[in-house]
C-alpha cells in the first residue's frame, strides 16, 4: 500500500505547473502552492477506493451544506444545539440542561443510539459494539458485556415496521449536536433525585410518569426540527459570515469545469430561499457573477436520498418569489441559470442526456449523498470528510503508537497459527491485554469517547464499512480535487485477503 500510493505520487508531480495555470489558484494559500507539495500532505490528498479516470466523467455534481458550503465546526454545531436546548426547555425540559458547554470533542459520525438500553454505541462492520457512552459516561469493556452479552446489534434487522426500530443512526455532520443534546438529557435523567432509572427510561414518583429512552429520542427529534424550521436557516441567512467559510477558489474550481466541457449542476435538499443566500454568499461576490451561472442544472429541496428512487413531483421554481410553479415541469430539457425542485434520478438524467457512470457526485452525507447515488443508480461517488483532517493528523503524528500496535497484532497472529503449548497462553493473554490498553490510548488521541470515525484498533466501524463500499474516491474538502488534472487517472490500493496478507509466496523457478 506505501509502495504503490507514493510511487503514484511521484508520477503525478510533474503535472502541479499546468494544472497552476490552468486552474488559476490563489498562491496565499499554502496548501495550494504546489502539487508536489500537496503529495507530501495527506489532508490535501484525494483517496482512492476504487479506481476511476476522470477522463471518463462529464458531468460533475454537488451537494451544497457541508460540501460546497463548508460550516464552521464547532460554532455551527455549538449554535444547533442551543437552540435545540430552548425548544427542549418549551417541550417542559428544566431549563440547567441549556447551561451545559457544547464539547466539540464528543460526537462523531456513525453513531447508533439504541433506544432500548439508552446508550450510543459505534459497532463495526459486522454489527459488533466497539465503543459505548451513556449520556457523556463512556462505558467500560465490562459494562459493554453486562448490557451487550454477544456484543452485537442487528442494525439492519427487518421488523414489521421496517428498519430496526430501536436503532438509530446518525451519520451527517448535522446529526453530531443530536447525539451531544440527546447525550445531556441521559445526563440530566441520571443525576436527577426525581427519576429513578427502569429497564426502559427513567420513573418520575411525583407525576407516576415514565420517559422512555424512545420518547427522549422523540422529543429531541422535535426539538431539532423546530430548530430549522424556526431559528437556525434564518440566523444563518441573516449572517452567513458567523456560519460559513468562503472558499475562494470555489469560483475557479467550477469555471474551469465548464470551461473543459464538464456539465455542472448543483443538488441539494436544502430550500431555494436558503439556498440563494448561501451560495450568494460564496460565489456573487468574488467573480463579478451570478451563483447560478456556475451551475448548469440547479436542484434544489431534492429531498435526497429519495431523489434516487422514486423522488418527488418536478417543478420550476420562481426566483423572484422563491416559490415553485404550480403542477410539474413538463420539457425536453433544463434551462442554464434556472432552479428546479424535486424530481428524481431517472428525470434528471433523461432531461440532461447524462448517465450514471458519467457522473461524479460530491456530498458529505454517507447514506442521502452516496450509498443510494451509488447502489441505485451507478453514479461515481465522491465523500467529502471534513473530519478526515484530525484523523490524518492523528495517524501522521502518534507514529510509535501505531508501530508497537502493528507489532502485537503480528506477534498475536504468530502465536494463533502456531498454537503452541499452555504456556504460551498466559503470553497471550499479557499481550492482548497490552494491546488493549494500547487500542484504548490511540482512540484516547483521536476522540476522548469514541475514539476514531474510521476503526477501533483493527477492526473498521460501520461508518468506515460503508465509505470502503460506497464512496469511490474520499477527501476531507473538495478543495482536494483541484490537485489533479481532469484527465487524471485514480488507482485505488490493491486489498488483499488474510490469506494473501499472511502466506509468503515462493519464489518461481529462475
Amino acid at each position: 500500500h506505501y509502495y504503490i500510493t507514493n510511487n503514484l505520487s511521484e508520477m503525478n508531480n510533474h503535472i502541479h505547473d499546468t494544472v497552476s495555470k490552468v486552474w488559476g489558484l490563489t498562491t496565499d494559500l499554502p496548501e495550494l502552492e504546489s502539487q508536489s507539495q500537496s503529495r507530501k500532505c495527506p489532508t490535501d490528498r484525494v483517496f482512492v477506493n476504487r479506481s476511476l479516470s476522470l477522463d471518463t466523467i462529464k458531468y460533475y455534481g454537488f451537494d451544497m451544506d457541508y460540501t460546497l458550503a463548508e460550516y464552521r465546526t464547532p460554532y455551527m454545531e455549538a449554535e444547533t444545539a442551543k437552540y435545540a436546548f430552548e425548544r427542549l426547555v418549551e417541550l417542559g425540559y428544566p431549563k440547567e440542561i441549556g447551561d451545559t458547554k457544547y464539547l466539540a470533542d464528543f460526537a462523531v459520525r456513525g453513531l447508533i443510539f439504541d433506544k432500548k438500553m439508552g446508550n450510543f454505541l459505534k459497532l463495526d462492520l459486522h454489527g459488533l459494539v466497539l465503543t459505548a457512552c451513556r449520556g457523556t459516561r463512556k462505558l467500560t469493556r465490562r459494562e459493554i458485556r453486562d448490557e451487550y452479552p454477544t456484543k452485537f446489534c442487528k442494525l439492519f434487522e427487518k421488523t414489521p415496521e421496517g428498519e430496526n426500530r430501536f436503532l438509530q443512526l446518525f451519520d451527517t455532520l448535522f446529526d453530531t449536536p443530536k447525539i451531544f443534546v440527546v447525550s445531556i438529557v441521559i445526563d440530566w435523567l441520571e443525576k436527577s433525585s426525581n427519576y429513578a432509572k427502569t429497564n426502559s427510561g427513567y420513573f418520575d414518583n411525583s407525576t407516576s410518569s415514565l420517559l422512555t429512552y424512545p420518547t427522549v429520542w422523540s422529543d429531541v427529534s422535535l426539538a431539532f426540527d423546530m430548530v430549522h424550521s424556526k431559528g437556525l436557516h434564518s440566523n444563518i441567512m441573516k449572517h452567513p459570515d458567523l456560519f460559513i467559510d468562503r472558499n475562494p477558489n470555489l469560483p475557479k474550481l467550477l469555471d474551469y469545469l465548464q470551461s473543459c466541457d464538464r456539465k455542472v449542476f448543483l443538488l441539494t435538499n436544502s430550500p431555494y430561499q436558503f439556498t440563494d443566500v448561501v451560495m450568494k454568499y460564496l460565489l456573487d461576490d468574488l467573480a463579478g457573477k451570478k451563483w447560478t451561472d456556475y451551475f448548469d442544472y440547479i436542484i434544489v429541496k431534492a429531498c435526497k436520498p429519495r431523489f434516487f428512487n422514486e423522488g418527488t413531483p418536478f417543478r420550476h421554481i420562481n426566483k423572484t418569489t422563491g416559490s415553485a410553479n404550480l403542477g410539474t415541469h413538463h420539457a425536453d430539457d433544463m434551462i442554464q441559470g434556472e432552479v428546479y425542485s424535486g424530481g428524481n434520478c431517472d428525470l434528471f438524467c433523461q432531461l440532461t442526456g447524462a448517465e450514471g457512470p458519467d457522473i461524479l457526485y460530491f456530498g458529505d452525507h454517507i447514506y442521502g449523498d452516496v450509498v443510494r447515488s451509488k447502489k441505485t443508480n451507478g453514479w461515481k461517488t465522491f465523500l467529502v470528510i471534513p473530519e478526515l483532517k484530525h484523523d490524518l493528523d492523528v495517524w501522521t503524528s502518534e507514529t510509535k503508537l501505531f508501530e508497537r500496535h502493528h507489532q502485537l497484532e503480528r506477534k498475536l497472529g504468530e502465536f494463533q497459527a502456531a498454537s503452541g503449548p499452555s504456556q504460551d497462553r498466559e503470553v497471550i493473554r499479557k499481550l492482548d491485554q497490552e494491546r488493549k490498553t494500547l487500542v484504548d490510548e490511540i482512540d484516547a488521541r483521536y476522540n476522548p469517547y469514541f475514539g476514531s470515525t474510521f476503526r477501533k484498533g483493527g477492526r473498521l466501524s460501520c461508518f468506515a464499512n460503508q465509505m470502503d463500499k460506497y464512496a469511490d474516491l474520499y477527501a476531507a474538502t473538495i478543495n482536494n480535487i483541484i490537485n489533479y488534472s481532469l484527465s487524471h487517472q485514480f488507482w485505488s490500493p490493491p486489498k488483499l485477503l488474510p490469506h494473501e496478507q499472511t502466506v509468503a509466496q515462493q519464489p518461481g523457478d529462475a
